[in-house]
Protein backbone atom coordinates (compact mmCIF):
# COMPACT_ATOMS: atom_id res chain seq x y z
CA UNK A 1 0.00 0.00 0.00
CA UNK A 2 3.08 2.31 0.97
CA UNK A 3 4.50 1.92 -2.63
CA UNK A 4 1.00 2.73 -4.18
CA UNK A 5 0.74 5.65 -1.87
CA UNK A 6 4.50 6.97 -3.40
CA UNK A 7 4.02 5.79 -6.87
CA UNK A 8 0.71 7.67 -7.40
CA UNK A 9 1.71 10.83 -5.46
CA UNK A 10 4.94 10.71 -7.88
CA UNK A 11 2.61 10.57 -10.88
CA UNK A 12 0.65 13.58 -9.58
CA UNK A 13 3.46 15.30 -9.21
CA UNK A 14 4.60 14.92 -12.26
CA UNK A 15 1.44 15.84 -13.64
CA UNK A 16 1.48 18.93 -11.73
CA UNK A 17 5.56 19.74 -12.88
CA UNK A 18 4.20 19.55 -16.79
CA UNK A 19 1.96 22.56 -16.31
CA UNK A 20 4.95 24.85 -15.94
CA UNK A 21 3.19 28.24 -17.13
CA UNK A 22 0.77 27.23 -14.32
CA UNK A 23 3.34 27.57 -11.60
CA UNK A 24 6.21 29.85 -11.42
CA UNK A 25 9.75 28.50 -11.72
CA UNK A 26 10.84 28.11 -8.23
CA UNK A 27 7.61 25.67 -7.30
CA UNK A 28 8.23 23.71 -10.36
CA UNK A 29 11.80 22.64 -9.05
CA UNK A 30 10.36 22.09 -5.80
CA UNK A 31 7.71 19.37 -6.91
CA UNK A 32 10.19 17.85 -10.07
CA UNK A 33 12.67 17.39 -6.78
CA UNK A 34 9.72 16.33 -4.77
CA UNK A 35 9.26 13.41 -7.64
CA UNK A 36 12.57 12.26 -8.05
CA UNK A 37 13.18 12.03 -4.08
CA UNK A 38 9.72 9.50 -4.32
CA UNK A 39 10.95 7.86 -7.29
CA UNK A 40 14.11 7.16 -5.73
CA UNK A 41 12.09 5.31 -3.25
CA UNK A 42 10.15 3.80 -5.63
CA UNK A 43 13.16 2.05 -7.11
CA UNK A 44 14.71 1.54 -3.50
CA UNK A 45 11.43 -0.99 -2.94
CA UNK A 46 11.98 -2.67 -5.97
CA UNK A 47 15.92 -3.14 -5.96
CA UNK A 48 15.23 -6.75 -5.76
CA UNK A 49 13.40 -6.44 -9.10
CA UNK A 50 16.58 -4.77 -10.35
CA UNK A 51 18.67 -7.52 -9.03
CA UNK A 52 16.72 -9.83 -10.71
CA UNK A 53 16.88 -8.54 -14.12
CA UNK A 54 19.47 -10.28 -16.06
CA UNK A 55 17.31 -13.70 -15.31
CA UNK A 56 13.52 -11.85 -15.67
CA UNK A 57 13.39 -12.53 -19.42
CA UNK A 58 11.21 -15.34 -19.96
CA UNK A 59 8.28 -14.70 -22.39
CA UNK A 60 6.84 -11.36 -24.25
CA UNK A 61 5.17 -9.82 -21.50
CA UNK A 62 8.13 -10.04 -19.29
CA UNK A 63 10.23 -8.57 -22.41
CA UNK A 64 7.37 -5.82 -22.58
CA UNK A 65 7.66 -4.86 -18.78
CA UNK A 66 11.51 -4.61 -18.52
CA UNK A 67 11.88 -2.62 -21.74
CA UNK A 68 9.31 0.07 -20.09
CA UNK A 69 11.01 0.03 -16.97
CA UNK A 70 14.26 0.43 -18.55
CA UNK A 71 13.01 2.55 -21.11
CA UNK A 72 11.35 4.84 -18.07
CA UNK A 73 14.52 4.82 -16.05
CA UNK A 74 16.69 6.26 -18.78
CA UNK A 75 14.03 9.08 -19.60
CA UNK A 76 13.63 10.34 -15.93
CA UNK A 77 17.70 10.20 -16.04
CA UNK A 78 17.58 12.58 -18.80
CA UNK A 79 15.35 14.64 -16.84
CA UNK A 80 17.46 14.63 -13.73
CA UNK A 81 20.63 15.50 -15.34
CA UNK A 82 18.78 18.67 -17.45
CA UNK A 83 16.97 19.64 -14.25
CA UNK A 84 20.34 20.07 -12.75
CA UNK A 85 21.93 21.63 -15.58
CA UNK A 86 19.13 24.07 -16.34
CA UNK A 87 17.94 24.86 -12.16
CA UNK A 88 17.40 28.72 -11.59
CA UNK A 89 16.93 28.19 -7.84
CA UNK A 90 17.29 24.27 -6.37
CA UNK A 91 20.48 23.54 -7.68
CA UNK A 92 21.65 27.34 -8.67
CA UNK A 93 24.71 26.76 -6.31
CA UNK A 94 26.15 24.62 -8.66
CA UNK A 95 28.79 25.96 -11.64
CA UNK A 96 26.81 24.83 -14.06
CA UNK A 97 24.46 25.86 -17.07
CA UNK A 98 22.83 23.64 -20.09
CA UNK A 99 21.31 26.37 -22.39
CA UNK A 100 19.17 25.64 -24.67
CA UNK A 101 19.88 22.27 -25.86
CA UNK A 102 19.22 20.66 -22.11
CA UNK A 103 15.95 22.75 -22.10
CA UNK A 104 14.72 21.23 -25.40
CA UNK A 105 16.21 17.73 -23.86
CA UNK A 106 14.01 18.37 -20.89
CA UNK A 107 10.58 18.98 -22.14
CA UNK A 108 11.25 15.57 -24.48
CA UNK A 109 12.10 13.62 -21.68
CA UNK A 110 9.21 15.10 -19.72
CA UNK A 111 7.02 14.03 -21.85
CA UNK A 112 8.47 10.42 -22.48
CA UNK A 113 8.81 9.84 -18.86
CA UNK A 114 4.92 11.20 -18.91
CA UNK A 115 3.92 8.61 -21.77
CA UNK A 116 6.00 6.00 -20.14
CA UNK A 117 5.18 5.93 -16.76
CA UNK A 118 1.84 5.53 -18.14
CA UNK A 119 2.47 2.48 -19.70
CA UNK A 120 4.06 1.06 -16.43
CA UNK A 121 0.45 1.78 -14.54
CA UNK A 122 -1.14 -0.28 -17.50
CA UNK A 123 1.41 -2.99 -17.17
CA UNK A 124 1.11 -3.43 -13.57
CA UNK A 125 -2.97 -2.64 -13.34
CA UNK A 126 -3.95 -6.45 -12.30
CA UNK A 127 -1.98 -6.19 -9.31
CA UNK A 128 -3.05 -2.21 -8.75
CA UNK A 129 -6.88 -3.45 -8.96
CA UNK A 130 -5.97 -6.58 -7.10
CA UNK A 131 -4.58 -4.67 -4.11
CA UNK A 132 -7.06 -1.66 -4.31
CA UNK A 133 -10.01 -4.44 -4.38
CA UNK A 134 -8.43 -6.10 -0.83
CA UNK A 135 -8.58 -2.66 0.39
CA UNK A 136 -11.83 -1.56 -0.19
CA UNK A 137 -13.38 -4.87 0.15
CA UNK A 138 -14.68 -5.25 -3.18
CA UNK A 139 -16.34 -8.61 -3.63
CA UNK A 140 -15.47 -11.37 -6.42
CA UNK A 141 -15.82 -11.21 -9.83
CA UNK A 142 -19.13 -8.87 -11.12
CA UNK A 143 -20.72 -9.21 -14.80
CA UNK A 144 -22.06 -5.74 -14.36
CA UNK A 145 -19.09 -3.91 -12.65
CA UNK A 146 -16.86 -5.67 -15.07
CA UNK A 147 -18.65 -4.39 -18.03
CA UNK A 148 -19.53 -0.83 -16.72
CA UNK A 149 -15.49 -0.28 -15.59
CA UNK A 150 -14.84 -1.55 -18.99
CA UNK A 151 -17.01 0.80 -20.67
CA UNK A 152 -15.83 3.87 -18.79
CA UNK A 153 -12.18 3.06 -19.28
CA UNK A 154 -13.19 2.74 -22.94
CA UNK A 155 -14.62 6.33 -22.99
CA UNK A 156 -11.43 7.63 -21.52
CA UNK A 157 -9.20 5.74 -24.01
CA UNK A 158 -11.17 7.42 -26.73
CA UNK A 159 -11.35 10.99 -25.41
CA UNK A 160 -7.18 9.88 -23.99
CA UNK A 161 -6.75 9.46 -28.17
CA UNK A 162 -8.64 12.85 -29.06
CA UNK A 163 -6.51 14.70 -25.74
CA UNK A 164 -2.94 13.25 -27.94
CA UNK A 165 -3.88 15.88 -30.56
CA UNK A 166 -5.70 18.67 -28.46
CA UNK A 167 -2.54 18.67 -26.48
CA UNK A 168 0.42 18.30 -29.56
CA UNK A 169 1.94 15.26 -27.77
CA UNK A 170 3.27 13.95 -31.07
CA UNK A 171 5.24 16.99 -31.48
CA UNK A 172 6.47 16.94 -27.91
CA UNK A 173 7.69 13.20 -28.32
CA UNK A 174 9.39 14.45 -31.65
CA UNK A 175 11.02 17.51 -30.32
CA UNK A 176 10.16 19.12 -32.67
CA UNK A 177 9.67 23.22 -31.71
CA UNK A 178 6.20 24.66 -31.26
CA UNK A 179 4.98 27.99 -30.10
CA UNK A 180 1.74 26.59 -29.45
CA UNK A 181 1.33 27.13 -25.23
CA UNK A 182 -1.57 26.11 -23.07
CA UNK A 183 -3.19 28.99 -21.60
CA UNK A 184 -4.06 28.45 -18.00
CA UNK A 185 -5.84 32.14 -17.83
CA UNK A 186 -8.60 30.56 -20.04
CA UNK A 187 -8.95 26.96 -18.54
CA UNK A 188 -6.97 25.32 -16.23
CA UNK A 189 -8.68 22.02 -15.23
CA UNK A 190 -8.99 21.31 -18.72
CA UNK A 191 -5.29 20.97 -19.11
CA UNK A 192 -4.99 18.22 -16.53
CA UNK A 193 -8.23 16.59 -17.63
CA UNK A 194 -6.89 16.28 -21.34
CA UNK A 195 -3.55 14.85 -19.59
CA UNK A 196 -5.35 12.34 -17.37
CA UNK A 197 -7.10 10.95 -20.53
CA UNK A 198 -4.02 10.55 -22.29
CA UNK A 199 -2.59 8.72 -19.56
CA UNK A 200 -5.55 6.43 -19.38
CA UNK A 201 -5.41 5.46 -23.09
CA UNK A 202 -1.47 4.77 -22.48
CA UNK A 203 -2.39 2.38 -19.85
CA UNK A 204 -5.50 0.99 -21.78
CA UNK A 205 -3.23 0.19 -24.75
CA UNK A 206 -0.48 -1.42 -22.67
CA UNK A 207 -2.86 -3.29 -20.24
CA UNK A 208 -4.20 -5.01 -23.58
CA UNK A 209 -1.25 -5.05 -25.64
CA UNK A 210 0.45 -7.59 -22.40
CA UNK A 211 -3.17 -9.27 -22.31
CA UNK A 212 -2.90 -9.91 -25.77
CA UNK A 213 0.93 -11.44 -25.68
CA UNK A 214 -0.02 -13.73 -22.53
CA UNK A 215 -3.11 -14.99 -25.06
CA UNK A 216 -1.00 -15.31 -27.95
CA UNK A 217 1.89 -17.22 -25.92
CA UNK A 218 -0.79 -19.61 -24.46
CA UNK A 219 -2.04 -20.16 -28.12
CA UNK A 220 1.21 -20.92 -29.47
CA UNK A 221 2.24 -23.43 -26.46
CA UNK A 222 -1.17 -25.37 -27.14
CA UNK A 223 -0.02 -25.06 -30.77
CA UNK A 224 3.45 -26.86 -30.00
CA UNK A 225 1.94 -29.49 -27.82
CA UNK A 226 -0.49 -30.58 -30.26
CA UNK A 227 2.38 -30.98 -32.66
Amino acid sequence: MIRLVLDFTAAGLLFVALAYWWLDNTTHELIGTGMFVLLVSHNVFNRRWWARLPKSVRGRPSFLTIASNISIALAISALLVTSVLISRTVFAFLPLSGGPTAREIHILAAYWAFILAAVHLGLHWSMIMVVTGKLLWVGPPNAIRTACLRAVAGAIAAYGIHSLFVMGIGDRLMARPSIDFWDFQESTIAFFLHHIAILGACACAAYYAAVWLRWAGAMRRVTDAGQ
